[in-house]
């Protein structure tokens, strides 16, 4: 069930006054400014040009384009395909978002992720979410030669192109604990798996990440569950460069962090791509569970 809509806070009104001189719709503009962001625009966003024009201070703009945005969102969930779990998901998570604790201020990764998820193009899966992509061309330069020369074959002849994709993201905290806990795991790729069979152009689940380094998983054996369905059920894990600070490895584990910031281990980046088939194929085999939908345990990848 969905929460109720919240009353527009006090504190958001002076920045409503500015979006209705805007001349539309305050829920159309709003969609609109935020279907925007993420796109690699080059110069100052519309969110931002507009915020600087109004002189509006902190984020209470970027708070009312998040109330709006989200509101216009929620009547679309009925025919949106995606597993039933995650339009779920959604509709519990939207009528929250204006409400993030921490600086959504334009620029920032909270506002971005914010925006693609009022505007419906990131998706959340318990400890996963994704947004619709694709594979970068400087994924294959990052994974040498006979990594490339694997990995062109494998989109080549399993995938029939780069794009599209879903791209997996980490979920913020505090979902992303559920990362180190398989059943959680699971049921985020089955999420995803049915997502994918529901929208018949997407090609792979695709990660990008440093526990997705098969040194990682020596280390750290919790983390086999996010690497099963590539290691073991049809998909592919190529090894690109070395995972930077801003790659989470500093996240969720002390001494991993101790010993990364001491120089002794560097873990590398590990490009993950689940092909659709055999996603498909994984999440079919459990089609007749009696209680079936992201929020039940698969059963062991």
């Amino acid at each position: 069930m969905s929460s109720p809509w919240p009353d527009l806070p006090e504190a958001l009104q002076p920045a409503n006054a500015v979006l209705l001189r805007c001349g539309k719709d305050p829920q159309e503009t709003a969609w609109d400014l935020l279907r925007g962001v993420g796109q690699g625009a080059d110069g100052p966003s519309p969110v931002a040009a507009l915020k600087k024009t109004a002189g509006l201070d902190g984020d209470a703009w970027e708070r009312l384009l998040l109330w709006h945005a989200a509101r216009a969102a929620l009547p679309q969930l009925v025919n949106l395909p995606v597993d039933s779990a995650v339009r779920e998901n959604l509709a519990n998570e939207l009528p929250q978002l204006y409400r993030i604790k921490d600086s959504v201020e334009v620029g920032s990764y909270r506002f971005d992720r914010a925006a693609k998820i009022a505007t419906l193009r990131r998706f959340p899966a318990g400890p996963m979410e994704w947004e619709t992509s694709g594979i970068p061309r400087s994924f294959f330069l990052k994974a040498g030669l006979r990594g490339a020369l694997r990995l062109l074959g494998f989109v080549a002849f399993r995938l029939g192109g780069r794009a599209p994709c879903f791209f997996m993201h980490v979920a913020p905290p505090p979902r992303n604990r559920g990362l180190s806990v398989p059943s959680l795991v699971r049921k985020a790729y089955y999420c995803m798996a049915r997502s994918m069979e529901l929208q018949p152009g997407i090609r792979a689940l695709l990660a990008h990440a440093w526990f997705h380094d098969p040194a990682a998983v020596q280390d750290y054996p919790h983390l086999e569950a996010l690497n099963e369905p590539y290691r073991k059920h049809g998909g592919l894990i190529t090894v690109l460069g070395p995972a930077d600070e801003g790659s989470g490895v500093l996240e969720g584990n002390r001494q991993r962090r101790a010993e990364y910031l001491a120089g002794k281990v560097q873990y590398r980046y590990g490009l993950a791509v689940w092909p659709r088939a055999a996603a498909i194929r994984w999440a079919r085999a459990y089609a007749d569970h009696p209680d079936w939908s992201c929020r039940t345990h698969p059963g062991p990848l």
